[in-house]
């Protein structure tokens, strides 16, 4: 993992006792060299990113002064920085032998292990430096290192502590995000394992299965596995539901849209504070333009969950359809305050605030929803974008500023 020729530069600085250290252990033969030119212009070949330059003058050092631990520590960050990862840990542990406790020689141990792959002698390094270093690349460096060597090593603890440690510290960094992903979906592929190979008939693994043939396509045999549950258990919240949602999504004519119905008043038996339940059977209402049924549902899936957006914005438009439009811009307007981005609840208020005589407020929410609705046309191309492969400039990636 590489980091900018700054936080190179920030590692690699020979002190003038350090220099004066290299001059008095100099050998004999070297007494024509200029330990302090050489140092000088090694180190001004790392902050420049001229690693072949900047290990050619550290290793000239060495010969000069080979027991300095300074100089085989900056000869490692060099090495480090070229992808020499082998060589970096060689010198690392090289000057950490002359000199315990030099910290960046020790910082840079965990990472050219890892990089060189040793996961098993690197994974202690890390977890100690990542907590003690403050530079942020550095850190993000040995947090990433963390994660994969803790991926390789099959440490669920340390994964979900760091995945959690770097979301927080670079939540817009593409390569955290990557690495997160992966942590979830190992963690989640294990798990499942084995829940499959030590209750393959249980409920959990029934519910597991309809789960992963939902996200294959395979709708039918998913109902079938939710069937299954609910006849191991048939007090199950959430199942119902779930039918009920693949019913209507899925299969949508008139003999499973009744069927839908019944499965979502079901799920009410089972979990009577389910807002999302009473929100679909308030969208069904709506569809069969039972205006007074649907604005029912969505009045009891708010009283359950107040931030549901999507229940405000179908309360707003059954009360449109009800004639009732002055009672919709309230709904509504929460609805706006809840998701600003929205594009259908800034469409719905400004047709309530047209039927209510607010033609100023309409033509505003009107201007508000085109600008939510070229957003989100802009969102969604830029990941389908993203996911072709063809983003050029980190400022594309959704949400990057």
């Amino acid at each position: 993992m590489r980091a900018t020729p700054k936080t190179a530069a920030r590692c690699v600085a020979l002190t003038v006792p350090v220099l004066a250290a290299i001059t008095a252990f100099a050998r004999p033969w070297v007494e024509r060299t200029d330990p302090a030119r050489l140092a000088a212009e090694a180190q001004a070949a790392a902050r420049a990113g001229n690693y072949a330059a900047a290990i050619s003058g550290f290793e000239k050092l060495i010969q000069i002064a080979p027991d300095v631990a300074e100089v085989h520590a900056d000869l490692a960050v060099a090495y480090y920085f070229s992808g020499r990862y082998g060589d970096a840990a060689r010198e690392c542990r090289t000057a950490l032998r002359l000199k315990p406790g030099l910290t960046y020689a020790h910082n840079f141990l965990g990472p050219s292990l890892a990089e060189s792959g040793d996961c098993r002698d690197a994974f202690p390094y890390l977890q100690k430096d990542y907590s003690r270093v403050a530079d942020p690349q550095l850190r993000r460096i040995l947090g990433t290192d963390t994660l994969r060597c803790a991926l390789t090593l099959h440490q669920p603890e340390s994964l979900l502590e760091m995945t959690r440690a770097l979301t927080r510290e670079f939540p817009r960094d593409p390569e955290v995000l990557y690495l997160a992903s992966h942590v979830y979906s190992e963690l989640s592929t294990e798990a499942s394992e084995r829940l499959l190979a030590v209750a393959p008939d249980s409920y959990q693994a029934h519910q597991f299965n309809a789960e992963v043939l939902e996200l294959e396509g395979k709708t039918a045999d998913a109902i079938d596995e939710y069937r299954k549950v609910l006849a191991l258990d048939p007090h199950r919240g959430g199942i119902h539901y779930e039918l009920g949602r693949l019913l209507l999504e899925r299969f949508p004519d008139a003999s499973n849209f009744a069927a839908a119905q019944r499965e979502f008043e079901e799920e009410l038996k089972i979990e009577p504070e389910s807002a999302a339940a009473e929100y679909q059977l308030g969208e069904m209402a709506r569809q069969g333009r039972r205006w007074d049924e649907a604005i029912g549902h969505f009045q009891r899936a708010i009283r359950l969950d107040p931030q549901f957006a999507a229940a405000y914005i179908g309360l707003g438009g059954a009360l449109i359809s009800a004639g009732r439009p002055s009672e919709a811009v309230a709904p509504l307007e929460r609805a706006v305050r809840l998701q600003p981005g929205n594009p259908d609840a800034h469409y719905q208020l400004s047709f309530a605030y047209r039927h209510a005589g607010r033609d100023r407020d309409a033509e505003r929410e009107l201007a508000a929803y085109r600008r939510a609705h070229d957003a989100l046309m802009g969102e969604r191309q830029r990941v389908r974008t993203g996911i072709n492969g063809q983003l050029t400039d980190p400022r594309d990636v959704p949400g990057a500023k």
